[in-house]
C-alpha cells in the first residue's frame, strides 16, 4: 500500500468515492486489469451521517465519523448513528477546534490500517499493562490488609537472571510506527463549509507526523462559487450561505492549508455556476476531477508502457514524486513552498462507431493540438490564464496502436511543444500510459504562484468586505 486517498468532509468524501468508482480500468469491466484498490486505500472523516451514507465505494471500515464529545468514531463502531450526528453549521473554526482536540486519534488510526509494528505494539502494551505474576494471592496480607510482596522494582534478579530475562520485561516498548506503507496522501477538501476547510489541515499534519515526515501530501482543494459575494447580506440564513461567507472560509482554509501541504489542486465550484442545473451537476463534475486525478496519479502504474512493445517512438514516463516537484516551488534539498494547480482533461475517440464492431476498419485521426489546447482551457480554476502558469505536467493516454509512429497515432512531443510554450518556467514533465478503450486523453496539471491568480484575489477581497460588513452589524 503506497498511496493513501483521504476524503475531509461532503466534497472531499464525493471525490474519493468516485475516484474509487475505478474498480476495473476495462471496457465495461469485462476484462481483468489493475484497480484503484491495488494501489490506495480510501479514509473519509465527516462530521454529518448523511453526507456518510451517501458514499458507496468507501468502506464502513475507512469512513470516520467527527463529534465533539466522541472524537473519531469509526463506522463500524456500535451506536456510530447516535454518535454522529450533526455538522459544524458551515464554521471551520468550531471544526478546526474540535479537531485540534482529537487529532492525536489520527495517528492511532494510521498505525492500525498501515504500520503492522502499531498493532504490535499496542497488543503487548495491553499483555504487559497488567502483570498476573506481579500478585500472589496466596501470600500473606499484612495489618493493612494488603499484600506483602515486594514490588518488581525492589526485588533483585539472581545472578543470569537479567541475561535470560526476555528483553520486553526490561524496558518500555520502543517500536514507534513508521507508516513506511505510506508514500503519498492525496487529500480532497472543500473550502466553502465548516467540516473539510477545518479539519484538512490537521490530517495533512498528522499523515506527515505518522511518517516523521516522509510522506508527500498533495491537497485537492473544492473552492466556493462567490460570484455573488459583493452582496454579503449580513448573517447566513440556515443552509443558505452567503457567498461572502464562503469566501472568507475558503481564505480561513487555505492560508492554513498551505503550511501544511506540498502542493494544492484547486477545483473551482464557479467553473460550472453559469449553468443553470449547476445544482445537479456537481456530481458529473466530481467524475470529471476523479478521472482527471485518477488518470494522472494511478495511469502510469496500473498502465505503463514497456518501451520494447512501442517501437520507433520515445515513451517518457512520469510518477507521484514528479507531480510534486511539479506542484511546488524551491530546490531540492531545501525548503519548498507549495504550488496552485488547476487540472485539465480532454479525450478524444480513436475509433469510428463501425470500428468498434469491424476491429480493421473506422480508425480516426487525432489532432493532438487541439487535445493539448482543450486539456488546458477545461481548466479546473475560473479566471486562469495559461500564460501565467509556471510549471506543468501532462500525462497521455491511448491504445497500443495509437501510440507509434502510424498517420493515426497521437503526436507527443506536439502535446510538449504546446505545454513548454504556455509554462513561464519552461519546466514541462510529460508521461505516456496505455488505455485499453478505445480512446485517447491528455490530462494536465498547470502550476501558478498564489499571487498569480485573480481568483484567488477575488475570494481575498470579498474575505474582506465579510468581515467589514458583519462587524458594522454586530457593531
Amino acid at each position: 500500500m503506497t498511496y493513501l486517498f483521504v476524503g475531509a468532509g461532503q466534497a472531499g468524501g464525493a471525490i474519493v468515492d468516485a475516484i474509487f468508482d475505478y474498480t476495473d480500468d476495462s471496457l465495461l469491466g469485462m476484462f481483468d486489469s489493475a484497480d484503484i484498490s491495488t494501489l490506495g486505500r480510501p479514509l473519509v472523516f465527516n462530521s454529518t451521517m448523511r453526507d456518510l451514507q451517501n458514499l458507496s465505494n468507501v468502506p464502513a471500515e475507512d469512513q470516520y465519523g467527527i463529534a465533539e464529545q466522541h472524537g473519531l468514531v469509526q463506522g463500524t463502531e456500535p451506536g456510530f448513528e447516535e454518535m454522529v450526528t450533526g455538522g459544524f453549521g458551515r464554521n471551520p473554526v468550531d471544526a478546526d477546534e474540535v479537531m485540534a482536540e482529537h487529532a492525536p486519534q489520527i495517528q492511532t488510526i494510521l498505525g492500525e490500517k498501515f504500520d503492522p509494528s502499531f498493532a504490535n505494539e499496542a497488543a503487548f502494551a495491553n499483555e504487559t499493562a497488567f502483570d498476573d505474576d506481579s500478585v500472589d494471592e496466596d501470600a500473606p496480607l499484612d495489618e493493612d490488609g494488603e499484600n506483602d510482596m515486594p514490588d518488581d522494582e525492589d526485588t533483585p534478579l539472581d545472578e543470569g537472571d537479567e541475561d535470560d530475562a526476555p528483553a520486553e520485561t526490561l524496558s518500555e516498548p520502543a517500536v514507534e510506527p513508521t507508516g513506511s506503507g505510506v508514500q503519498f496522501a492525496f487529500l480532497f477538501l472543500g473550502l466553502g463549509g465548516g467540516t473539510g476547510c477545518g479539519i484538512g489541515p490537521h490530517l495533512a499534519r498528522e499523515i506527515k507526523a505518522f511518517t516523521d515526515g516522509r510522506t508527500k501530501v498533495v491537497a485537492v482543494a473544492v473552492l466556493p462559487n462567490t460570484q455573488s459575494a459583493d452582496a454579503v447580506g449580513g448573517a447566513d440564513d440556515g443552509d443558505d450561505v452567503s457567498a461572502g461567507r464562503q469566501a472568507w472560509n475558503a481564505r480561513y482554509g487555505l492560508d492554513r492549508l498551505e503550511d501544511e501541504v506540498d502542493g494544492i489542486i484547486l477545483i473551482d465550484n464557479q467553473r460550472i455556476s453559469y449553468l443553470d442545473s449547476a445544482g445537479g451537476e456537481f456530481g458529473e463534475y466530481n467524475e470529471y476531477v476523479a478521472a482527471s486525478i485518477y488518470d494522472l496519479v494511478a495511469g502510469p502504474v496500473l498502465s505503463g508502457i514497456n518501451p520494447s512493445a512501442v517501437e520507433g517512438i520515445d515513451t517518457p514516463d512520469i510518477d507521484v514524486r514528479d507531480i510534486v516537484t511539479s506542484l511546488s516551488f524551491g530546490v531540492a534539498g531545501e525548503e519548498t513552498e507549495p504550488g496552485y494547480a488547476a487540472i485539465g482533461r480532454s479525450v478524444t475517440m480513436t475509433r469510428s462507431l463501425p470500428g468498434y464492431l469491424l476491429p480493421f476498419v473506422g480508425k480516426r485521426d487525432i489532432d493532438s493540438a487541439a487535445l493539448s489546447r482543450l486539456s488546458a482551457a477545461k481548466q479546473s480554476l475560473a479566471k486562469a490564464d495559461i500564460g501565467d502558469s509556471q510549471k506543468a505536467i501532462s500525462l497521455i493516454r491511448a491504445p497500443k496502436s495509437n501510440l507509434g509512429t502510424g498517420s493515426h497515432s497521437i503526436e507527443i512531443g506536439t502535446v510538449k511543444e504546446y505545454l513548454e510554450r504556455s509554462s513561464k518556467l519552461s519546466e514541462v514533465n510529460l508521461g505516456v500510459a496505455m488505455s485499453d478503450r478505445n480512446l485517447a486523453s491528455v490530462t494536465t496539471l498547470l502550476t501558478y504562484r498564489r499571487d498569480d491568480l485573480d481568483r484567488l484575489a477575488d475570494i481575498e477581497a470579498a474575505a474582506e468586505a465579510y468581515e467589514e460588513e458583519t462587524e458594522e452589524l454586530l457593531a
